[in-house]
C-alpha cells in the first residue's frame, strides 16, 4: 500500500465521523447564516443573500420543490424593487440523509458554488445567472440563488439525442469555457478545492466503485460483455494511478457532468446546470462525456472525428494550440468516464435514476468502450505509452 494512502479503516472512520456530523448539523437547523430548508428563506435572509437593503422583499413563497443529490424549489417574490426577479430558483442541501452525506463526502456543494463564483457575472457560457451562492464550511452548508429558467429553456432527459447542430453548439460552447479557465493561476489560488481532491475523496470513491463494479449484477449486467466487465476494472485497480494522469496539465474547468439531463437549450444555444461534479482536469472529458451520453451512438459514429477537430479548431482561435492526434486518444480513453457513470447509476438502482433511463446509458457507454476500445487506450496513457 502507497503510504500516502489511506487504510480502508481510515477511510471509515473519516466517512463515518463526516456521516454523524452531517447527522448533527441536520438537528440543529438554525445554527449557521445559511439555511437548511426552504422554509427558512425568510423575506429577510433573501433580502440579504441579494444584497438589497431590509424589507425590500414582503413575501416569499415555494410554489413547488424536490430532492435529489440536493433539494430544489421554484420560488415566487414579492418585492418593492423592480430588479428583483418575481421567480427564482434555489439549491439547499438534500431532505434526504443519505444523498446529504454524499454530498458531504464529496464536496459537492463546495465545488458548484466554487463553480457559479468562478464563472461570475460575465460567464464565457450560458449558464442560470446566479444571484447568491453562499457555502458555511463549518456546518457544511450552501444556498444557491439562481434564475428560474422555466419560461425560456428546453429541458430533455438521458434518453434523449442531439442533433448534429446542437452537438456542434455544445462542443463550441465547450471549447469557450475551458478556454476561459485554461491553465489558469486560479487552480492554485481560490479554485484550489476543484484541483486537488482530498485522499480522502478518492479513496472512498475507489471503494465504491469496486463495490459496484467487482460484480456488476444490477438490471442493466444483460447489457455489459464479459471482456468489457473485465476491464472495467481498472476503475478501481488502478484508480490512483487514472486520477494522477488526468490531473496532469494542461488543465481547466470542467463541467464534470455534462449529460443532456444537466443542460438545457434556449433556441440553438446550449447552457450548463448542476456544477456539483465541477473540477480541474483535461478538456476532453468533457467533450467525450457529453457525446457519448447524449448523441445516439449511430449519428455520433459518423461526426464525432469531426465533432473533435471542431472543439481542437475552437480552442485555436482563442490561441490554444493542441495535438489534433493526441487529443483524439484522449476523446477515445475519456469515452470510459460516461461508463463509469452510467455503470454505477445503473447498479444504485431505480433510487437514483428510472430503470429506462439508465439501461439507455449504459447502452450509449458500452457502444463507445466496444468501438474505441477504451479500456486498452487508457491503460496504454496510464502506463505511459
Amino acid at each position: 500500500m502507497n503510504p500516502q494512502t489511506p487504510h480502508p479503516a481510515h477511510v471509515l472512520v473519516e466517512g463515518t465521523r463526516r456521516a454523524v456530523r452531517t447527522a448533527r448539523n441536520r438537528m440543529s437547523p438554525g445554527a449557521s447564516r445559511v439555511p437548511s430548508q426552504f422554509a427558512d428563506i425568510t423575506p429577510a435572509w433573501l433580502a440579504t443573500a441579494l444584497g438589497k437593503p431590509e424589507g425590500s422583499i414582503r413575501a416569499v413563497t415555494v410554489l413547488d420543490s424536490h430532492s435529489g443529490t440536493a433539494a430544489r424549489a421554484r420560488i415566487g417574490v414579492a418585492a418593492d424593487d423592480d430588479s428583483i426577479p418575481g421567480r427564482l430558483f434555489v439549491k439547499l442541501p438534500p431532505s434526504d440523509y443519505p444523498q446529504h452525506v454524499l454530498l458531504d463526502l464529496f464536496g459537492l456543494a463546495e465545488k458548484e458554488v466554487l463553480a457559479y463564483r468562478a464563472l461570475g457575472e460575465d460567464p464565457p457560457v450560458r449558464i442560470p445567472r446566479c444571484h447568491a451562492a453562499e457555502w458555511d464550511p463549518r456546518r457544511s452548508r450552501f444556498a444557491l440563488v439562481l434564475e428560474d429558467l422555466t419560461a425560456t429553456a428546453r429541458f430533455r432527459t438521458v434518453v434523449d439525442t442531439v442533433s448534429r447542430a446542437e452537438a456542434e453548439a455544445v462542443v463550441d460552447a465547450m471549447a469557450d469555457l475551458h478556454s476561459a479557465f485554461w491553465n489558469s493561476d486560479r487552480f492554485a489560488g481560490d479554485l484550489a478545492p476543484l484541483a486537488h481532491r482530498p485522499a480522502i475523496e478518492t479513496h472512498l470513491g475507489t471503494m465504491i466503485r469496486r463495490l459496484l463494479l467487482r460484480n456488476i449484477k444490477g438490471h442493466t449486467a444483460d447489457m455489459i460483455p464479459d471482456a468489457v466487465e473485465q476491464a472495467c476494472r481498472i476503475f478501481y485497480l488502478r484508480s490512483t494511478e487514472i486520477h494522477a494522469f488526468w490531473a496532469s496539465p494542461p488543465q481547466t474547468l470542467l463541467h464534470g457532468d455534462p449529460h443532456l439531463g444537466n443542460l438545457f437549450f434556449e433556441d440553438d444555444v446550449p447552457g450548463f446546470l448542476d456544477w456539483q461534479i465541477a473540477s480541474a482536469g483535461a478538456g476532453i472529458r468533457d467533450v467525450a462525456y457529453f457525446l457519448t451520453a447524449s448523441v445516439d451512438p449511430a449519428l455520433l459514429r459518423t461526426i464525432e472525428r469531426a465533432l473533435v477537430q471542431r472543439y481542437a479548431d475552437r480552442l485555436a482561435t482563442a490561441g490554444i494550440t493542441v495535438d489534433g492526434a493526441r487529443l483524439w486518444t484522449l476523446y477515445r480513453a475519456a469515452a470510459t468516464d460516461w461508463f463509469l457513470a452510467a455503470v454505477c447509476t445503473a447498479e444504485a438502482g431505480a433510487r437514483m435514476q428510472p430503470l429506462e433511463v439508465s439501461r439507455e446509458g449504459v447502452r450509449r457507454a458500452v457502444e463507445a468502450v466496444e468501438a474505441h476500445d477504451s479500456f486498452r487506450v487508457l491503460t496504454a496513457l496510464v502506463d505511459g505509452r
